[in-house]
């Protein structure tokens, strides 16, 4: 049986939600077809729920020894480096349950994760990033990025979290295809990159293959700072954008443009004009950029050039907060966009036959539902993940919260 729900979304009173794929069938005016399963009466306003595009959830475990003032190369060093070639699957969970919650608390229905903290576990590490998405409620993409260069000459314990991220790009390519078989309606799973710092020319055309061969968007940090520049001039010859452009030139790769490129600070005005020519989008780390002083993106350039934007907030540990909403308002605050601008910044998002960021007929039925401007239900494919302010999986969220506190105690004992 369909689900209905009532309540005022733009023009419409309610909308019927298909029961076994969680996509919207219709919207309506006027009476439902039949008393509906749930209604919102005055006061209350359905929207979309809010898609993050960039995150790596796991590093929640790390909010509470994180300094704000470190730069990027200090947080690397004090956290990601320290710890996480002891991170085990129990960690994982509990630190991505910690950051799928909260971005529940905030309105976000939908998430898309960049992981590469394999640890030589094959994918037993991934599927504890799925395990808690599931178990709080929120949308999946998974990107599971593959890391396939160390530096040899990097002090210990970077060298030794390389090594423990380090899968060759055939071994990563088995594990994703291992991976597809715990798809469901609510989690997809795509190929991933890391970068030209992390990444091989052969892992990252394999990974860009390797995507468009079964139609999914491949995550891909670029330029988050200007090492990546400067490795791919003196590799290369090419800036890191000409690079991409060289391989679709060559025929090395079949396509771009479902290439998913974060954070790109460090980009010339022609490597713009190539991400818009070959049909690739943008994710927008703003606030975290900011923070480890990596740099502020040319976000209002993008736009002019009619490139599709993303927002994300990347990980919490090195962000204010994991709110989608917060993070738009700063890219506006920073860059002064007009309410046109400002509405580039919630761009529906599609991957796996699966579309998110707004309510129409075919969508994922991700509903947000605000009474004086704060969540106070959601819905995830039509399924209620939060009914008066408080999340369903309230419980599971508050034991990872106690987990993480305990184990920093223990730590630092």
């Amino acid at each position: 049986m369909d689900i209905v729900i009532e309540g005022s979304y733009k023009e419409y009173d309610y909308l019927t939600v298909d029961s076994f794929t969680g996509k919207i069938k219709s919207l309506g005016k006027g009476r439902p077809p039949r008393e509906p399963d749930y209604t919102f009466g005055d006061g209350f306003v359905l929207s979309a729920g809010d898609f993050n595009a960039h995150s790596h959830p796991e590093q929640s475990i790390y909010v509470e020894i994180a300094d704000k003032s470190w730069d990027l190369a200090r947080w690397c060093r004090e956290t990601i480096y320290k710890y996480s070639v002891e991170m085990t699957a129990e960690m994982v969970y509990h630190g991505c349950v910690r950051a799928f919650g909260r971005m529940l608390a905030y309105g976000e229905t939908s998430v898309m994760v960049s992981f590469y903290c394999h640890n030589k576990r094959g994918n037993e590490l991934d599927l504890a990033v799925i395990k808690a998405a599931q178990d709080v409620g929120i949308r999946l993409f998974f990107g599971r990025m593959n890391y396939d260069l160390v530096n040899r000459q990097a002090y210990p314990e970077k060298m030794a979290s390389q090594l423990s991220y380090y899968e060759s790009p055939e071994d990563a390519e088995k594990n994703f295809i291992d991976l597809l078989e715990y798809e469901t309606e609510t989690v997809k799973v795509a190929p991933a990159l890391h970068s030209f710092h992390a990444n091989t020319l052969d892992a990252v055309i394999r990974g860009i293959n390797l995507g468009a061969g079964y139609g999914r968007k491949v995550q891909f940090h670029l330029s988050e700072d200007e090492g990546d520049v400067k490795i791919c001039l003196e590799n290369y010859g090419m800036r890191p954008v000409e690079v991409l452009a060289d391989l679709k030139e060559t025929g090395k790769v079949s396509a771009l443009d479902h290439l998913l490129l974060s954070d790109c600070v460090w980009t010339s005005r022609r490597e713009k004009e190539l991400i818009k020519e070959h049909g690739m989008s943008v994710v927008f780390n703003g606030r975290m950029n900011e923070r480890v002083k990596a740099g502020t993106a040319a976000v209002r350039e993008y736009m002019e050039l009619g490139v599709p934007i993303y927002i994300g907030t990347d990980g919490e540990a090195s962000n204010e907060d994991l709110s989608i909403d917060n993070e738009r308002k700063w890219q506006s605050e920073k860059h002064r966009l007009s309410e046109e601008e400002e509405r580039m910044l919630e761009r529906p998002f599609e991957m796996a036959g699966v579309r998110v960021g707004e309510l129409e007929a075919g969508s994922a039925a991700d509903i947000k539902v605000c009474k004086d401007g704060k969540p106070h239900a959601l819905f995830v494919g039509g399924k209620p993940v939060m009914k008066d302010g408080e999340f369903l999986s309230k419980d599971t969220v508050e034991g990872s919260e106690k987990y993480i506190k305990d184990m920093w105690q223990r730590i630092r004992k």
